[in-house]
């Protein structure tokens, strides 16, 4: 009896080692950072009959570490199947989805993932990174927040929502997320630069902010002396506070010091001009006006345009300022693509403050100032199916209103592409489902035509089989 219990101890050993030893030989190959000979390793495992799960993370790791995201996903499929709950394995294939480009699906295993757990700190903030990167930032604003909230002094999550706030346009939050962030890492001198160029850009939000810039930036200079870029947005401040002298000569240094980027002539032109040193302001100017150009040569700052001109006309040099000044007519005549892009910027700053109807005018007038801008389209569909999805708002709504956002769906089937007509989450997918609701009512009511109208008053009559055909596009 003792000798069996003897040779069964022995032989579990030198199956467990049989085991471990392959395992030990692809771990000391992964430490090492040589992803090739690792994935060799796994390979003729596999094809010697091994079959060790854990075989299958490392062949996955492997392929990220040699950027082979394909391969990794397929391992790590291989790895979930051989157990359905391993969370781990769900994390590496969200994480390799997102570094494969596949967004949609990757925040689709992170919103799960998020689900589960919703304070899970590298989930959920994969999961609001990936909200940015495709263009969701109002969904990633309260993830961060969520985090922030139980970390309170993280300055990387004070940043992304400050990055987050400027990109919907909620200039406050942006400027107060950036001071916070600095404050608790005042060596990051780039965080001051962020919050003061938003109070820069919207300076009737902040009122009287100029000091407390100039002390931020000069306390970013305690830690970074060298820094070019804080320099240059001290020199800013002083130009905006009025300090003209202090500001040419802060531009000035920056320039003999060799930094003779575009923007440091702009402002020396311009701290000299204020001065009335005319003459003096010449040449800055007309460097700065001959680097803010596009690749067209059309002119992208009107601002150093117009002072040329004036330092020209002032200067004794009438007839160039005049050439100047005709140039600068001719390149801002009507656009009507630039105009309707600037209709869908007002139509999302009026969205950011809920003015519905008013976001809803500008996307229309977007889109008839250029009907083959498809984000106006885009913008105009996403306000206008709320009244057809909510049967309380649908109850209480006009029949011109419901017209109007059938309108909408048509517009934007019609106009916009869809790159994932198989994902049911889609505004495609909702449109059509809108639209097939509407057939059936049709049906029911014995009627063969959909009558829609466009915000002007415009109407169009529909076949039910004009509708079908563009659903099933």
């Amino acid at each position: 009896m003792r000798y069996c219990l003897i040779c069964f101890f022995v032989v579990w050993g030198t199956v467990l080692y049989a085991q471990e030893e392959p395992l030990r030989k692809v771990e000391s190959l992964m430490a090492k950072n040589r992803y090739y000979e690792a994935l060799k390793c796994v390979d003729s495992l596999n094809n010697a009959g091994v079959k060790i799960s854990d075989l299958l993370f490392y062949a996955g790791k492997a392929s990220e570490g040699v950027l082979r995201y394909k391969d990794a996903y397929r391992y790590y499929k291989q790895w979930l199947l051989a157990d359905t709950t391993n969370r781990e394995a769900r994390i590496a294939i969200a994480r390799v989805l997102a570094l494969a480009g596949k967004t949609v699906d990757a925040v689709g295993a992170y919103e799960k993932l998020a689900g589960e757990d919703s304070l899970d700190f590298a989930i959920n903030y994969q999961l609001a990174r990936l909200y940015q990167q495709t263009g969701k930032t109002l969904k990633a604003v309260p993830v961060y927040l969520r985090l922030a909230g139980a970390d309170t002094t993280n300055v990387t999550l004070l940043k992304r929502l400050g990055d987050c706030y400027v990109e919907i346009g909620l200039s406050t939050g942006a400027a107060r997320s950036y001071c916070d962030a600095f404050w608790l890492d005042p060596a990051d001198g780039g965080t001051a630069v962020k919050a003061i160029n938003v109070m820069l850009a919207d300076q009737n939000m902040f009122t009287d902010f100029v000091d407390y810039a100039l002390d931020m930036v000069d306390t970013a200079l305690v830690y970074s002396p060298h820094s070019n870029t804080v320099k240059q947005t001290r020199g800013v401040l002083e130009y905006v506070a009025k300090r003209f002298g202090k500001c040419e000569k802060t531009f000035d240094e920056l320039i003999v010091g060799g930094d003779s980027v575009r923007f440091n002539y702009k402002y020396l032109g311009l701290a000299r001009y204020q001065q009335k040193h005319f003459k003096e302001a010449l040449l800055p100017l007309a460097l700065a006006d001959s680097l803010f150009r596009d690749k067209q040569g059309n002119r992208t700052d009107m601002e150093v345009a117009m002072r040329y001109g004036e330092s020209l006309a002032k200067s004794g040099e009438p007839r160039k300022a005049l050439q100047v000044f005709l140039e600068i007519e001719d390149q801002l005549q009507p656009d009507p693509q630039f105009l309707s892009q600037l209709a869908v910027m007002c139509g999302m700053a009026c969205g950011y403050s809920m003015q519905q109807s008013g976001a809803v005018d500008y996307y229309w007038k977007a889109y008839k100032l250029d009907p083959k801008n498809k984000q106006a389209i885009s913008n105009f569909v996403n306000w206008k199916y709320d009244v057809l999805v909510d049967k309380e708002k649908r109850s209480k709504a006009s029949e011109k209103e419901i017209r109007v956002a059938l309108f909408a769906q048509i517009l934007f089937l019609q106009n916009v592409k869809d790159f994932a007509p198989a994902r049911g989450n889609t505004m495609h997918s909702v449109s059509r489902e809108i639209l097939k609701q509407e057939l059936d009512e049709l049906f029911f009511s014995d009627d063969k035509h959909l009558t829609v109208m466009d915000p002007d008053g415009k109407t169009y009559v529909y076949s039910a089989d004009d509708i079908r055909e563009l659903i099933n596009r």
